[in-house]
């Protein structure tokens, strides 16, 4: 990507810019998200993210702003920003629009040049094409009524038609059925879906997918999930709607059908399986599951949980108070006033005295769970209080840092005190690789654990600990198992590990997976005692090796197994990357 003087038409799309950002060091800066949706894109050059609208070019390490108010700031004019129409299209914007009366009747637009006529005021933005109805780029043909807009460069507008339109006498009389049907084949996404089902009125009111704001999926609705089945290979209408009512989509693989919400694929189908119980075997913690075991029950009294409000930095002189400090003194008389505190989870960038936080959450008895995702975070004083909690179930430190040694070394010690403790997401940095073996060891203590994350810290040492921890009767009720992106583990490190690594009877997910940019090739050895690995965890149903370079040699070692393994039925090996774009990996 390079930097480019005004307005850049190939950026309007925001998922387009979010896809700039693949490369991008987000350390201790804004989130690609975040710039994406302020109209920045990433220019490649070192941080660099310009606007596809004003052009404004900012190189952002720890802005304490956000990217909308510091695109604010040094253009306030941007026409973007000032909610103009310069043809920006949201995230979840869909093509189909919602159709709109002719002017002048159906007839006027049948011949070419009336049609050609209406693109009088087509945008600057869109060098596209049907008839123009004046709203942004969006077109309308003449024949069916159809809408579509979000026109970007290289669309083919009769692909589109054939795609959402594909009943169209104008299309089909244009185009033959074999054209049209290839079309529909080429086009990523949307499986069995056409514009009909965002143009009812029945799917417009039930699909959250209408909205710009939400990333649900279409195949929420029990229909639409239905309609994928067309093409099921199987002759049971019972199982196929049995199948529709679990929450399963048919994917057009072989049997292979995956769950709207939870993402969980499951095949080999036979008669008599109950899709609802395999799925709540294999997928117990899907939320849409969730939902339908909470409306034929009644749930007891949910847990009282606190989201404390994100504070915004304020710049310049003023005579009023702190706005830092003033949230943060009524952060912890909040707190002080809530002996029955269950979950506590602290989301700011800003807080004025973490070590008096502390002291009001280690009096809070029944506090079981905890989580930090933050800049605010001070690790000191949290250390200090964390024996006191010895109630707690589920602490998330994934996003924290911890430096030095000797922080570190009590963090570890603390640990072993958490005796009820099931889910544990450690933070990194180079003071807990330092004492990452003694980490492993205080939570081989820790008998009630079920997920365990240690990432970015681990080297062939550390992660040797945590076989042999298992292997010695550790970790029993461990279900889940993240080591991702541990860079220092090398190949031979792994194999060793693939090797050790036995005795975990529950054991569901198991992630070492890598950044893209640390892609590793590995040998028929490693690859060997990996499928070995796998084959003596007995409940595996998801290998995550993301950034593992694999050749075909490879996934046959790695299918036979698979093929032999006792979940079988739903064990999934994610290791390729599945993007809409080629990744550039730079070293």
């Amino acid at each position: 990507m390079k930097m480019k003087k005004g307005f850049n038409s190939h950026m309007r799309s925001e998922a387009k810019r979010l896809k700039t950002f693949v490369t991008y060091n987000t350390f201790r800066s804004w989130t690609p998200q975040e710039m994406a949706a302020a109209g920045f894109y990433h220019t490649g050059v070192k941080l660099g993210v310009q606007c596809f609208c004003c052009s404004l070019i900012l190189f952002c390490t720890r802005l304490r702003k956000t990217p909308i108010e510091s695109h604010r700031k040094f253009r306030p004019g941007c026409e973007f920003l000032l909610g103009k129409d310069v043809g920006n299209i949201g995230k979840y914007d869909i093509r189909v629009k919602s159709p709109e009366k002719l002017r002048g009747g159906k007839a006027r637009y049948q011949e070419e040049e009336a049609r050609l006529e209406s693109f009088e005021n087509w945008p600057f933005y869109s060098k596209h094409v049907t008839a123009s109805v004046g709203k942004r780029d969006t077109v309308q043909c003449f024949s069916c009524g159809g809408c579509l807009g979000n026109w970007e460069e290289g669309d083919d507008p009769w692909k589109e038609h054939a795609k959402w339109f594909p009943k169209c006498e104008f299309l089909q009389s244009k185009k033959s059925s074999e054209e049209i049907a290839q079309y529909i084949k080429s086009y990523e996404g949307f499986v069995h879906v056409t514009g009909e089902h965002f143009v009812n009125s029945w799917v417009r009111r039930e699909l959250p997918m209408v909205s710009a704001y939400c990333n649900d999926s279409i195949f929420a609705n029990e229909e639409l999930r239905l309609d994928t089945f067309k093409d099921w290979p199987h002759d049971s209408p019972g199982a196929v709607e049995a199948l529709v009512r679990a929450g399963l989509f048919y994917t057009g693989k072989n049997d292979i059908v995956r769950c709207f919400s939870c993402g969980g694929c499951m095949s080999k189908w036979e008669e008599g399986d109950d899709p609802l119980e395999d799925h709540t075997k294999f997928f117990p913690n899907c939320v849409f599951l969730q939902n339908l075991k909470s409306s034929a029950e009644e749930i007891p009294a949910f847990q009282s949980h606190y989201t404390l409000p994100e504070v915004t930095d304020t710049t310049g002189e003023s005579n009023h108070e702190d706005p830092v400090a003033v949230h943060s003194m009524v952060a912890v008389k909040l707190i002080q006033n809530s002996p029955n505190l269950h979950v506590f989870h602290l989301e700011c960038d800003f807080f004025s005295n973490c070590e008096s936080l502390m002291t009001v959450l280690a009096s809070c008895k029944k506090l079981r769970e905890i989580e930090f995702s933050g800049r605010c975070f001070e690790a000191m004083p949290f250390v200090t209080t964390l024996p006191n909690f010895v109630s707690l179930k589920i602490l998330k430190l994934g996003r924290q840092q911890f430096p030095d040694k000797e922080t570190s070394e009590k963090f570890a010690q603390a640990l072993g005190s958490l005796r009820n403790l099931e889910e544990l997401l450690l933070p990194s940095g180079d003071g807990i690789h330092h004492v990452a073996k003694l980490i492993v060891r205080q939570c081989l203590q820790l008998r009630c654990l079920r997920v365990l994350a240690f990432k970015e810290t681990l080297d062939d040492d550390s992660v040797m600990e945590i076989a042999k921890g298992a292997t010695s009767g550790g970790f029993q009720k461990l279900e889940n198992l993240d080591l991702s992106m541990n860079h220092k583990i090398t190949e031979e490190g792994y194999r060793h590990f693939f090797q050790a690594l036995d005795n975990l009877p529950n054991l569901q997910v198991l992630n070492i997976s890598r950044h893209l940019p640390e892609s590793i090739q590995v040998q028929a050895t490693t690859v060997k005692a990996l499928s070995q690995c796998v084959s003596r965890l007995p409940s595996l149903i998801r290998l995550h090796m993301l950034s593992w370079l694999l050749d075909e040699e490879d996934m046959k070692v790695i299918n036979a197994v698979k093929e032999r393994h006792p979940q079988s039925k739903c064990l999934i090996v994610h290791w390729q990357w599945v993007v809409p774009f080629s990744p550039v990996i730079q070293k």
